[in-house]
C-alpha cells in the first residue's frame, strides 16, 4: 500500500472511530450511495463482477443501518426498517437483472434520506450548542446558574 493510501486509511479509521452517531449514519449512507453509483458505472462498462461486488457492499451497508435501528423506538424505527428493506430489495433486483433502473431509484431515495438525516443532526447539534452557550443579561453580563 502506498504512503498516501495508507494515510487515507488511517484518517478514515480515525474519522469513523471519533464520529458521532449522526455522522456515522450519514457516512454509512454516503458509502451505500457511492457503491451503488459505482455499480451503475460498472454496469455501463459491462463489468458484471464489479457490479455484483459493489451492489453487495451497498446491501451490506444498508444491512448495518437496519441492524442499528432500535426497534423499541416505535413506529419511526419500524418505518425506517421497511424503507431500508426496500432499499435492499432494489439493490438485489438490480444485481439479479443487471438493471440500472432499480439502482437509480435506490440512490435517489437514499440520497433524500441521507440529506434528511444530515439536516436533522446539524439542527440538533446547533440546538445543543446554543443550549450550552452562556446566557447574557441586558447589561451584557453572563448569567450564572447558582442553583447547582
Amino acid at each position: 500500500m502506498s504512503a498516501p493510501a495508507s494515510k487515507l486509511k488511517i484518517y478514515t479509521q480515525v474519522d469513523v472511530e471519533t464520529a458521532s452517531q449522526g455522522k456515522l449514519i450519514v457516512m454509512l449512507f454516503n458509502g451505500a450511495i457511492k457503491r451503488a453509483e459505482e455499480a451503475k458505472r460498472q454496469l455501463k462498462s459491462g463489468k458484471k463482477e464489479s457490479v455484483h461486488n459493489n451492489l453487495i457492499r451497498a446491501q451490506d451497508i444498508i444491512g448495518e443501518l437496519r441492524a442499528a435501528l432500535d426497534m423499541k423506538a416505535g413506529e419511526i424505527a419500524a418505518n425506517l426498517d421497511q424503507l431500508y428493506e426496500y432499499f435492499q430489495h432494489l439493490l438485489v433486483t438490480a444485481n439479479v437483472k443487471k438493471d440500472a433502473a432499480p439502482i437509480e431509484e435506490c440512490v435517489n431515495m437514499m440520497t433524500d434520506i441521507r440529506n434528511t438525516w444530515e439536516e436533522l443532526f446539524t439542527r440538533l447539534a446547533k440546538e445543543e450548542k446554543e443550549s450550552k452557550a452562556p446566557r447574557i443579561n441586558q447589561h451584557g453580563q453572563t448569567i450564572l446558574n447558582v442553583q447547582g
